[in-house]
């Protein structure tokens, strides 16, 4: 029975995650931030569900989240940890506070290698263990194509992409693999509970009506996106796989969505979502 730990499972990808691993027979440590998001979960009384209770960007209440697994694994180690609790920050960048893409940073990449510091010897970073555990880091396709007004957003997953590349790499010395999961929209509840677009604190700046168009192409693309579970096959694909490749980019029309603005020129590219969202003067 494998082991794993989920952080950020109170909603979207790393609830279903908690649950599709359950059903697979995982023991499951799952983090949320608040106890009382427990009490919503249908898996709560499951026996292989573990709670943990910290936030990410506090290292203190990790630190004591690791003595628990100690605890509960008794002598065994972790055969997976999923980074996924993450948040987004958006807006124009220039009308943004430094202290918006710090919060976002903290999050987002900070709290992963915080996570990940605390829990890699569980997982086998250690001469004498000869367990080969995974990191799997929840990324999105924005961490390697960067639209506009979700700066601090895609900078941050800019930022764990080559953070996980060079982990990767480090941690050949144990045999401890990393893997990055990008994906692009997916249908989850986070889309009903965005600021409408009459709330949009900058609707009386220069932005306004690109900001109208982005929200409405963004609300539509995320309501009509894929499923989280297709997250969730995946993960458990990649926790069962002897050579899983070190990046998955999962999202709808992966050619027009991914790949192309991959091969445009940047200038080109920056003229058609100039267009699409009138930002071109």
């Amino acid at each position: 029975m494998k082991a794993v730990l989920i952080t950020g499972i109170s909603t979207g990808i790393g609830k279903d995650a908690t649950e599709y691993l359950l059903e697979k027979g995982f023991i499951v440590f799952g983090s949320v931030r608040k106890i009382e998001d427990i009490s919503k979960m249908n898996f709560k009384n499951n026996k292989n569900f573990i709670p943990l209770v910290f936030d990410v960007t506090n290292e203190k209440e990790i630190s004591e989240s690791v003595k628990m697994v100690k605890e509960k694994l008794n002598g065994r180690n972790l055969d997976c940890l999923i980074n996924n609790a993450g948040i987004a920050v958006g807006g124009p960048s220039i009308l943004l506070k430094t202290n918006d893409f710090r919060h976002q940073f903290e999050v987002n990449l900070f709290g992963v290698i915080s996570v990940t510091n605390a829990f890699i010897e569980l997982l086998g970073a250690n001469l004498n263990n000869n367990h080969r555990g995974k990191i799997i880091n929840i990324s999105s396709v924005s961490g390697k194509r960067a639209f506009p007004f979700v700066a601090p957003y895609t900078a941050s997953k800019f930022a764990l992409e080559g953070y996980s590349d060079a982990l990767r790499r480090e941690l050949l010395l144990y045999g401890i693999d990393v893997i990055l999961i990008e994906p692009g929209p997916i249908k989850t509840a986070i889309w009903d509970k965005a600021p409408s677009e009459k709330n949009n604190p900058f609707n009386k700046s220069d932005y306004n009506k690109s900001l109208k168009r982005f929200y409405k192409i963004t609300m539509s693309r995320g309501k009509n996106g894929l499923e989280a579970k297709e997250i969730s096959k995946r993960i458990f694909k990649i926790i069962n796989a002897t050579n899983p490749k070190s990046r998955y980019v999962i999202t709808q029309n992966k050619f027009m969505n991914f790949i192309l603005p991959g091969l445009l020129p940047d200038r080109l590219l920056d003229k058609i979502m100039g267009k699409q969202l009138k930002l071109n003067k």
